[in-house]
């Protein structure tokens, strides 16, 4: 007797454990011809794990289903698998942001202030070479001892001055970082000769002890150096922000560099440039509202 109840708890272990196998698998659906938000509600309804995948296209099929990636519909599977889908990715109506190509007009860099000392009280400046770009408004260089020691962040990185750019970093991605990170990383890139400025008005570190400064580079077929802080923002690619009295104290020409950065920013509203206009960030998924992360 004990024996027999034994076998039919056992057996009834065995028909539960199918039961909720059976409850938690479910059939891939033919998903021909339909948009990608109807799929998901599909997938959502049923709790199962999905993902998508992109192919672009030229815009004529919209966000349509193209195929199961290692899958096929019919197939048998578990809620838990990720089911990855591949569809178009729908090109949305406008044009994508492309670089202005002006001459320059904007400050330039006086050899005076090559005398004065960049730590204190500032205002003088340095020469660097690139390490690595961070994002379109902060870079790491290489510099001189006395500069390096005087930084106190732990990747002895510089906040470029008077400027914001829209964010990058992990899990903060933000629309119209990218093509700002892209061209400031060019420009430093590109540049045969890279100088570093601090400012008598502001602090020497800013947030995080990043230094704080003004990058001016030489590029091809320009003999003089150009401000990095005023390209990114004349492209319309940064804001003028975090101004705290930087480039209040020292000036080229009639304009102090606050000026010159405000002279930028107007221009670039007035011209609707970057993101004070209807052009598209090429690294942003406008259906989702997410990174665009395949061309990142």
């Amino acid at each position: 007797m004990k024996r027999l109840i034994a076998l039919v708890v056992v057996l009834i272990t065995i028909l539960a454990g199918c039961t909720n196998a059976s409850k938690d698998n479910y059939i891939l659906p033919d998903l021909t011809g339909l948009q990608e938000d109807v799929i998901a509600e599909i997938f959502d309804e049923k709790k199962a794990s999905y993902d998508f995948v992109y192919e672009e296209n030229d815009g004529e099929h919209g966000n349509v289903f193209i195929k199961y990636i290692g899958r096929d519909a019919g197939d048998e599977v578990s809620v838990d698998d990720t089911i990855r889908i591949k569809v178009y990715f729908g090109i949305p109506e406008g044009e994508y942001f492309e670089i202005t190509d002006f001459e320059y007009d904007g400050p330039r860099l006086l050899e005076s202030f090559k005398d004065i000392d960049p730590l204190d009280p500032r205002g003088g400046y340095f020469n660097v070479t690139l390490k690595y770009c961070t994002d379109g408004d902060t870079g790491v260089f290489d510099y001189p001892d006395e500069i390096y020691n005087a930084i106190t962040s732990n990747a002895k990185s510089v906040r470029f001055l008077n400027m914001d750019t829209e964010e990058t970093f992990s899990g903060g991605e933000e629309e119209w970082g990218k093509p700002a990170s892209v061209y400031t990383c060019e420009l430093l890139t590109n540049a045969t000769e890279i100088i570093i400025q601090t400012d008598p008005g502001d602090s020497l570190l800013g947030t995080y002890g990043r230094l704080l400064g003004w990058v001016w580079v030489k590029v091809p077929g320009d003999d003089e150096f150009q401000l990095l802080n005023y390209l990114v923002v004349k492209q319309g690619l940064a804001q003028v922000k975090y101004e705290f009295g930087a480039g209040e104290t020292i000036s080229y020409l009639n304009h102090t560099y606050n000026e010159w950065m405000h002279i930028a920013e107007d221009y670039a509203i007035d011209n609707d440039l970057g993101q004070w206009g209807n052009d598209l960030d090429y690294y942003w998924d406008y259906n989702n509202d997410t990174p665009l992360f395949g061309r990142w």
